[in-house]
């Protein structure tokens, strides 16, 4: 579950695929030819190219066997003789799929490093040392939980789903029903410390918006700032010439997605600490 899709950071930057339709596409082989523009990116967002794009040869439709979309290289099914012409309908954008899809896995790392959450769900084992009381925290927001074992006697014993409850999901916050620590039992009526082992599923069962707009603004930042650093070593500004009119409106957006990205990190919610 990524915290944000590719089309959602193309659509907060207006990043919107660009369409060619009849190209004439280079040969390369019998069945490899390469369209002039790429990367080729997916137009319907559902994670297939080859939908997207339609090879005609001498006119009629021909089976695409797979696409580089990072090369704009279409390889056919079936070998083309000489002569023919073969044409492409296609979609396009400066900033590929690829690209973009890793800037949102290092939005996530980012995002992760900063909460101390792991806001997809996945599996947590936590050992708790009750002290007083009957309620605790778990270190991560609560989805479901699996089991909760209670130590007793040198051997654990779990628990059933009706002597335990979960208080708050966001907190992580759960309440045992049928035991109190801190209180004196015999035969040395000493406090009752309560050793658990608590497995369930830690995470969000949605992504959170406000994690999900930082993840948009990271990556988009993280984005803009590989083409920026591109043009300062080479003279290709086709990225620049279709997302903004002159390179100074690449620093300036730069700057607002900096302040943005610093602002929304502080809302961020925070890993809870155990009690």
């Amino acid at each position: 579950m990524p915290y944000a899709s590719i089309r959602e950071v193309r659509a907060y930057n207006g990043w919107s695929p660009l369409q060619v339709k009849g190209e004439v596409l280079e040969r390369l082989s019998d069945t490899e030819f390469r369209a002039s523009r790429k990367p080729i990116v997916d137009y319907d967002y559902d994670g297939d190219l080859l939908d997207d794009v339609k090879v005609y040869v001498d006119g009629a439709s021909a089976g695409i066997a797979s696409i580089d979309p990072d090369r704009g290289i279409i390889t056919l099914q079936d070998p083309v003789a000489e002569g023919s012409t073969v044409t492409a309908d296609y979609y396009w954008h400066p900033i590929g799929d690829d690209e973009i899809k890793l800037a949102i896995a290092e939005a996530e790392a980012e995002i992760e490093s900063k909460t101390g959450i792991k806001f997809e769900p996945h599996s947590k084992v936590e050992e708790i040392i009750l002290n007083y009381g009957s309620e605790f925290n778990v270190s991560e927001p609560i989805i479901s939980i699996t089991s909760i074992k209670h130590l007793y006697d040198d051997s654990y014993k779990e628990l059933g789903s009706d002597e335990y409850e979960i208080v708050d999901k966001e907190t992580g916050r759960i309440r045992l029903k049928n035991i109190i620590a801190g209180v004196a039992v015999p035969p040395w009526y000493l406090p009752l410390r309560v050793r658990l082992r608590v497995e369930y599923t830690a995470g969000y069962e949605t992504v959170p918006d406000m994690v999900k707009h930082a993840t948009i603004l990271i990556a988009s930042y993280q984005v803009l700032l590989r083409i920026q650093r591109q043009i300062s070593f080479s003279e290709d500004y086709t990225a620049i010439t279709v997302a903004f009119k002159t390179p100074n409106e690449l620093t300036e957006r730069l700057e607002f997605l900096r302040a943005e990205v610093e602002r929304v990190k502080d809302m961020l919610p925070r890993r809870v600490a155990k009690i």
